[in-house]
Protein backbone atom coordinates (compact mmCIF):
# COMPACT_ATOMS: atom_id res chain seq x y z
CA UNK A 1 0.00 0.00 0.00
CA UNK A 2 2.86 2.09 0.95
CA UNK A 3 4.56 1.75 -2.37
CA UNK A 4 1.24 2.56 -4.37
CA UNK A 5 0.62 5.91 -1.90
CA UNK A 6 4.19 6.97 -3.11
CA UNK A 7 3.31 6.34 -6.90
CA UNK A 8 0.31 8.22 -7.02
CA UNK A 9 2.30 11.08 -5.14
CA UNK A 10 5.09 10.62 -7.84
CA UNK A 11 2.67 10.77 -10.58
CA UNK A 12 0.43 13.55 -9.23
CA UNK A 13 4.21 15.56 -8.64
CA UNK A 14 4.80 14.87 -12.10
CA UNK A 15 1.23 16.11 -13.26
CA UNK A 16 1.94 19.51 -11.31
CA UNK A 17 5.13 20.19 -13.09
CA UNK A 18 4.08 19.26 -16.42
CA UNK A 19 1.16 21.70 -16.68
CA UNK A 20 3.05 24.74 -14.81
CA UNK A 21 5.58 24.37 -17.50
CA UNK A 22 2.73 24.34 -19.96
CA UNK A 23 1.34 27.28 -18.38
CA UNK A 24 4.54 28.98 -18.20
CA UNK A 25 4.78 28.88 -21.90
CA UNK A 26 0.94 29.54 -22.71
CA UNK A 27 1.75 32.48 -20.91
CA UNK A 28 4.85 33.72 -22.53
CA UNK A 29 7.09 32.98 -19.45
CA UNK A 30 10.19 31.13 -21.89
CA UNK A 31 10.88 27.54 -20.87
CA UNK A 32 14.54 28.25 -20.14
CA UNK A 33 17.13 30.32 -18.11
CA UNK A 34 16.68 33.75 -19.06
CA UNK A 35 19.35 35.07 -17.06
CA UNK A 36 21.68 32.66 -18.04
CA UNK A 37 21.30 33.61 -21.68
CA UNK A 38 20.84 36.93 -21.08
CA UNK A 39 23.87 37.27 -19.65
CA UNK A 40 25.65 35.31 -22.56
CA UNK A 41 23.86 37.83 -24.91
CA UNK A 42 24.95 41.07 -23.53
CA UNK A 43 26.91 42.90 -25.49
CA UNK A 44 26.92 40.49 -28.14
CA UNK A 45 25.99 40.78 -32.13
CA UNK A 46 23.65 38.21 -33.60
CA UNK A 47 24.29 38.10 -37.35
CA UNK A 48 21.90 36.98 -39.96
CA UNK A 49 23.37 34.88 -42.70
CA UNK A 50 21.33 36.02 -45.69
CA UNK A 51 22.10 33.13 -48.81
CA UNK A 52 21.13 35.68 -51.47
CA UNK A 53 21.99 39.08 -52.57
CA UNK A 54 20.85 41.95 -51.43
CA UNK A 55 17.69 43.72 -52.86
CA UNK A 56 16.27 40.47 -52.63
CA UNK A 57 12.95 39.27 -50.64
CA UNK A 58 14.88 37.48 -48.16
CA UNK A 59 17.08 40.01 -47.91
CA UNK A 60 14.45 42.53 -47.11
CA UNK A 61 12.85 39.77 -44.75
CA UNK A 62 15.76 39.89 -42.74
CA UNK A 63 16.64 43.71 -42.90
CA UNK A 64 12.81 43.93 -41.31
CA UNK A 65 13.15 41.21 -38.68
CA UNK A 66 17.09 42.63 -37.64
CA UNK A 67 15.61 46.15 -37.23
CA UNK A 68 12.85 44.80 -34.28
CA UNK A 69 14.12 41.60 -33.16
CA UNK A 70 16.97 42.99 -30.41
CA UNK A 71 14.78 44.17 -27.52
CA UNK A 72 12.97 40.11 -27.45
CA UNK A 73 16.43 38.61 -27.26
CA UNK A 74 17.12 38.12 -23.50
CA UNK A 75 20.91 40.64 -23.36
CA UNK A 76 19.70 42.34 -26.08
CA UNK A 77 22.42 41.96 -28.31
CA UNK A 78 22.73 43.88 -31.62
CA UNK A 79 21.07 42.34 -34.61
CA UNK A 80 22.75 42.43 -37.79
CA UNK A 81 22.49 41.52 -41.70
CA UNK A 82 25.19 40.03 -43.69
CA UNK A 83 24.89 38.62 -47.60
CA UNK A 84 26.65 35.19 -48.69
CA UNK A 85 25.05 34.79 -52.16
CA UNK A 86 25.64 31.71 -54.19
CA UNK A 87 24.14 28.45 -55.55
CA UNK A 88 20.76 29.37 -54.42
CA UNK A 89 21.61 29.83 -51.01
CA UNK A 90 23.93 26.39 -50.53
CA UNK A 91 26.96 28.21 -49.70
CA UNK A 92 25.25 29.83 -47.25
CA UNK A 93 23.78 26.72 -45.59
CA UNK A 94 27.05 24.94 -45.79
CA UNK A 95 28.97 27.74 -44.12
CA UNK A 96 26.18 27.89 -40.78
CA UNK A 97 26.11 23.74 -40.83
CA UNK A 98 29.71 23.26 -41.05
CA UNK A 99 31.93 26.34 -39.91
CA UNK A 100 29.76 29.20 -38.12
CA UNK A 101 29.88 29.43 -34.17
CA UNK A 102 27.45 27.41 -32.35
CA UNK A 103 27.07 29.42 -30.04
CA UNK A 104 23.83 30.87 -30.78
CA UNK A 105 25.11 34.22 -32.59
CA UNK A 106 24.99 33.24 -36.12
CA UNK A 107 21.48 32.41 -37.68
CA UNK A 108 20.92 31.49 -41.22
CA UNK A 109 18.69 32.68 -43.57
CA UNK A 110 18.51 30.10 -46.22
CA UNK A 111 16.16 28.63 -48.76
CA UNK A 112 13.73 25.73 -47.98
CA UNK A 113 14.00 24.20 -51.08
CA UNK A 114 17.87 23.18 -51.45
CA UNK A 115 16.48 20.07 -49.77
CA UNK A 116 16.09 19.15 -53.15
CA UNK A 117 19.37 19.24 -53.44
CA UNK A 118 19.78 17.08 -50.52
CA UNK A 119 17.77 14.99 -51.63
CA UNK A 120 18.97 14.14 -55.01
CA UNK A 121 22.85 13.67 -53.55
CA UNK A 122 24.29 16.92 -54.89
CA UNK A 123 27.75 16.82 -54.29
CA UNK A 124 27.79 20.67 -53.49
CA UNK A 125 25.46 20.18 -50.43
CA UNK A 126 28.04 19.84 -47.45
CA UNK A 127 24.67 19.73 -44.74
CA UNK A 128 21.88 17.66 -43.77
CA UNK A 129 18.61 19.65 -43.49
CA UNK A 130 17.31 17.17 -40.73
CA UNK A 131 20.13 18.36 -38.09
CA UNK A 132 19.19 22.11 -38.38
CA UNK A 133 17.61 23.36 -35.63
CA UNK A 134 14.96 25.70 -37.05
CA UNK A 135 13.49 28.99 -35.59
CA UNK A 136 10.71 30.38 -38.42
CA UNK A 137 9.60 31.24 -41.66
CA UNK A 138 7.85 34.26 -42.03
CA UNK A 139 5.50 33.81 -45.02
CA UNK A 140 5.22 30.16 -46.73
CA UNK A 141 5.51 31.20 -50.89
CA UNK A 142 4.14 30.66 -54.06
CA UNK A 143 5.90 30.98 -56.91
CA UNK A 144 4.87 32.43 -60.25
CA UNK A 145 5.85 32.48 -63.98
CA UNK A 146 6.47 35.60 -64.95
CA UNK A 147 7.58 36.90 -68.49
CA UNK A 148 7.84 40.63 -70.09
CA UNK A 149 5.28 41.99 -72.34
CA UNK A 150 7.74 42.15 -74.85
CA UNK A 151 7.63 38.61 -75.27
CA UNK A 152 3.94 38.81 -76.84
CA UNK A 153 2.99 35.98 -74.33
CA UNK A 154 -0.10 36.43 -72.38
CA UNK A 155 -1.04 32.76 -71.72
CA UNK A 156 0.65 29.85 -70.68
CA UNK A 157 -0.70 28.08 -73.64
CA UNK A 158 0.92 29.76 -75.93
CA UNK A 159 4.53 28.64 -74.85
CA UNK A 160 3.46 25.09 -75.42
CA UNK A 161 3.79 22.80 -78.19
CA UNK A 162 5.78 22.65 -81.36
CA UNK A 163 4.67 25.91 -82.21
CA UNK A 164 5.18 27.76 -79.94
CA UNK A 165 8.18 30.60 -79.28
CA UNK A 166 10.94 30.02 -77.47
CA UNK A 167 11.45 32.18 -73.83
CA UNK A 168 14.18 32.36 -72.19
CA UNK A 169 14.66 31.75 -68.47
CA UNK A 170 16.70 33.34 -65.52
CA UNK A 171 17.40 31.28 -62.85
CA UNK A 172 19.54 30.60 -60.07
CA UNK A 173 21.13 27.58 -59.24
CA UNK A 174 19.92 24.77 -56.67
CA UNK A 175 16.69 27.14 -56.28
CA UNK A 176 12.93 26.81 -57.05
CA UNK A 177 14.32 29.76 -59.45
CA UNK A 178 15.87 26.97 -61.24
CA UNK A 179 13.67 24.16 -60.45
CA UNK A 180 11.03 25.45 -62.07
CA UNK A 181 11.52 26.71 -65.34
CA UNK A 182 13.20 22.93 -65.67
CA UNK A 183 10.56 21.18 -64.39
CA UNK A 184 8.12 23.51 -66.64
CA UNK A 185 9.99 22.15 -69.96
CA UNK A 186 10.73 19.11 -69.22
CA UNK A 187 6.91 17.65 -67.26
CA UNK A 188 4.66 19.79 -68.89
CA UNK A 189 6.58 20.59 -72.11
CA UNK A 190 6.84 24.43 -72.07
CA UNK A 191 9.11 25.92 -74.46
CA UNK A 192 11.64 27.42 -72.61
CA UNK A 193 15.61 27.69 -72.68
CA UNK A 194 17.10 27.97 -68.86
CA UNK A 195 20.03 30.38 -68.50
CA UNK A 196 21.45 29.78 -65.17
CA UNK A 197 24.11 31.23 -62.35
CA UNK A 198 22.60 33.98 -61.13
CA UNK A 199 23.38 34.85 -57.44
CA UNK A 200 19.64 36.26 -56.34
CA UNK A 201 16.31 37.53 -57.89
CA UNK A 202 17.98 41.08 -57.66
CA UNK A 203 20.23 39.77 -60.53
CA UNK A 204 17.31 38.38 -62.63
CA UNK A 205 15.59 41.09 -62.13
CA UNK A 206 18.33 43.37 -63.81
CA UNK A 207 18.91 40.86 -66.88
CA UNK A 208 14.90 41.25 -67.04
CA UNK A 209 15.32 44.93 -67.28
CA UNK A 210 18.15 44.47 -70.02
CA UNK A 211 16.62 41.98 -72.38
CA UNK A 212 19.59 39.49 -71.38
CA UNK A 213 16.36 37.16 -70.55
CA UNK A 214 12.53 37.20 -70.97
CA UNK A 215 11.32 35.97 -68.05
CA UNK A 216 11.49 34.24 -64.75
CA UNK A 217 10.15 32.42 -61.58
CA UNK A 218 9.94 34.18 -58.72
CA UNK A 219 7.75 34.25 -55.45
CA UNK A 220 4.50 36.97 -54.69
CA UNK A 221 5.67 38.00 -51.73
CA UNK A 222 8.83 39.39 -53.49
CA UNK A 223 7.29 39.98 -56.47
CA UNK A 224 4.94 42.46 -54.86
CA UNK A 225 7.66 44.18 -52.50
CA UNK A 226 10.09 44.39 -55.13
CA UNK A 227 8.31 45.08 -58.96
CA UNK A 228 4.66 45.93 -57.68
CA UNK A 229 4.61 48.58 -60.79
CA UNK A 230 5.94 46.15 -63.08
CA UNK A 231 2.57 43.86 -63.00
CA UNK A 232 0.59 47.19 -61.76
CA UNK A 233 1.39 48.65 -65.52
CA UNK A 234 1.63 45.71 -67.51
CA UNK A 235 5.25 45.39 -68.35
CA UNK A 236 5.31 41.76 -66.62
CA UNK A 237 2.83 39.31 -67.62
CA UNK A 238 2.50 36.57 -65.41
CA UNK A 239 1.48 33.24 -66.91
CA UNK A 240 0.82 30.52 -63.93
CA UNK A 241 1.38 30.19 -60.25
CA UNK A 242 3.02 27.23 -58.83
CA UNK A 243 0.15 26.25 -56.34
CA UNK A 244 -3.07 23.81 -55.59
CA UNK A 245 -4.93 26.89 -55.13
CA UNK A 246 -5.20 30.60 -56.48
CA UNK A 247 -3.31 33.32 -54.61
CA UNK A 248 -5.68 35.06 -52.98
CA UNK A 249 -4.51 38.76 -53.42
CA UNK A 250 -2.45 38.56 -56.77
CA UNK A 251 -3.59 41.61 -58.67
CA UNK A 252 -3.43 39.48 -62.51
CA UNK A 253 -6.69 37.70 -62.48
CA UNK A 254 -7.45 34.02 -64.30
CA UNK A 255 -3.64 33.00 -63.53
CA UNK A 256 -3.83 29.00 -63.57
CA UNK A 257 -2.54 27.02 -61.00
CA UNK A 258 -0.75 23.60 -61.18
CA UNK A 259 -3.89 21.82 -61.28
CA UNK A 260 -5.09 23.63 -64.31
CA UNK A 261 -1.87 23.37 -66.25
CA UNK A 262 -0.65 20.17 -65.24
CA UNK A 263 -2.40 17.13 -67.39
CA UNK A 264 -1.81 14.31 -65.38
CA UNK A 265 -1.69 13.68 -61.97
CA UNK A 266 2.13 12.30 -62.08
CA UNK A 267 3.03 15.61 -63.47
CA UNK A 268 0.78 17.50 -60.92
CA UNK A 269 2.51 15.77 -58.13
CA UNK A 270 6.15 16.13 -59.93
CA UNK A 271 5.29 20.00 -60.26
CA UNK A 272 3.91 20.10 -56.40
CA UNK A 273 6.48 18.30 -54.69
CA UNK A 274 9.42 20.45 -57.39
CA UNK A 275 8.30 23.64 -56.40
CA UNK A 276 5.33 24.22 -53.88
CA UNK A 277 5.85 22.06 -51.46
CA UNK A 278 9.49 22.94 -50.09
CA UNK A 279 8.41 26.78 -50.19
CA UNK A 280 6.12 25.85 -47.54
CA UNK A 281 9.63 26.23 -45.47
CA UNK A 282 10.95 28.73 -48.03
CA UNK A 283 12.93 31.29 -46.17
CA UNK A 284 13.76 29.69 -43.42
CA UNK A 285 15.88 30.60 -40.83
CA UNK A 286 17.97 28.17 -39.03
CA UNK A 287 20.93 27.24 -36.69
CA UNK A 288 23.82 25.24 -36.90
CA UNK A 289 23.35 21.72 -34.99
CA UNK A 290 24.90 22.01 -31.79
CA UNK A 291 23.66 24.93 -30.56
CA UNK A 292 22.80 25.45 -26.78
CA UNK A 293 19.32 24.32 -26.46
CA UNK A 294 18.43 27.04 -24.36
CA UNK A 295 19.96 29.68 -26.70
CA UNK A 296 18.20 28.14 -29.81
CA UNK A 297 14.94 28.28 -27.47
CA UNK A 298 15.40 32.47 -26.56
CA UNK A 299 15.41 32.87 -30.23
CA UNK A 300 12.85 31.08 -31.41
CA UNK A 301 10.81 32.76 -29.00
CA UNK A 302 11.99 36.29 -30.14
CA UNK A 303 11.21 35.39 -33.82
CA UNK A 304 7.80 34.35 -32.37
CA UNK A 305 7.54 38.08 -30.27
CA UNK A 306 8.88 40.12 -32.90
CA UNK A 307 6.50 38.58 -36.02
CA UNK A 308 3.73 39.78 -33.47
CA UNK A 309 5.36 43.46 -32.99
CA UNK A 310 3.10 46.34 -33.93
CA UNK A 311 6.30 48.18 -35.24
CA UNK A 312 7.37 45.72 -37.08
CA UNK A 313 4.00 44.55 -38.77
CA UNK A 314 3.26 48.35 -39.64
CA UNK A 315 6.86 48.70 -41.45
CA UNK A 316 6.00 45.19 -43.10
CA UNK A 317 2.51 46.35 -44.62
CA UNK A 318 4.91 49.72 -45.52
CA UNK A 319 7.32 47.59 -48.15
CA UNK A 320 4.37 44.54 -48.82
CA UNK A 321 5.99 42.14 -46.77
CA UNK A 322 3.46 39.80 -45.75
CA UNK A 323 3.75 38.01 -41.95
CA UNK A 324 1.88 34.69 -41.99
CA UNK A 325 4.83 32.85 -39.74
CA UNK A 326 5.57 29.41 -39.00
CA UNK A 327 7.60 28.44 -35.75
CA UNK A 328 10.52 25.40 -35.23
CA UNK A 329 8.59 22.21 -34.71
CA UNK A 330 6.26 22.51 -37.48
CA UNK A 331 8.78 23.44 -39.85
CA UNK A 332 10.73 20.03 -38.95
CA UNK A 333 8.27 17.86 -39.07
CA UNK A 334 7.43 19.78 -43.22
CA UNK A 335 11.29 18.75 -43.55
CA UNK A 336 11.10 15.52 -42.35
CA UNK A 337 8.05 14.45 -44.01
CA UNK A 338 9.64 15.80 -47.71
CA UNK A 339 13.31 13.65 -47.13
CA UNK A 340 10.34 10.95 -46.41
CA UNK A 341 8.78 11.47 -49.97
CA UNK A 342 8.37 8.31 -51.70
CA UNK A 343 11.10 6.36 -53.76
CA UNK A 344 9.20 6.64 -56.55
CA UNK A 345 8.29 10.08 -56.33
CA UNK A 346 11.89 10.88 -55.81
CA UNK A 347 13.43 8.84 -58.66
CA UNK A 348 10.79 10.86 -61.39
CA UNK A 349 11.66 14.00 -59.63
CA UNK A 350 15.13 13.72 -59.51
CA UNK A 351 15.39 12.49 -63.06
CA UNK A 352 13.74 15.56 -63.72
CA UNK A 353 15.99 18.16 -62.65
CA UNK A 354 18.85 15.96 -63.01
CA UNK A 355 18.69 16.13 -66.57
CA UNK A 356 17.30 19.04 -66.75
CA UNK A 357 20.96 20.92 -65.23
CA UNK A 358 22.70 18.89 -68.19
Amino acid sequence: MRFKHILVLLILAFWVFSNSAFAAQSAGKPAYGEKAVADFYRGKTVRIIVGFSAGGGYDQYSRLIARHMSKYIPGNPAVIVENMAGAGSIIAANHVFNAAPKDGTLIGNISGPIVLEQLFGSPAVQFDMAKFRYLAVPVSETYLMIVTRKTGITKFDEVIGPKSKQVTFGAIPGSTVEHAPILARDILGANLKVVSGYKGTADVRLALDSGEVDGFFNTWTSSKITSFDKFKKGDWVVLAQLSEKPIKDLIIPNVPTISQIAKTDEQRLIMKYGTSTPNAFGKVYVLPPGTPNDRAAALENAFAKVFADKELMADANKGKLEIDPMLGEEIHKLVQEFLGMSPDLKGKLQAAIKSGKK
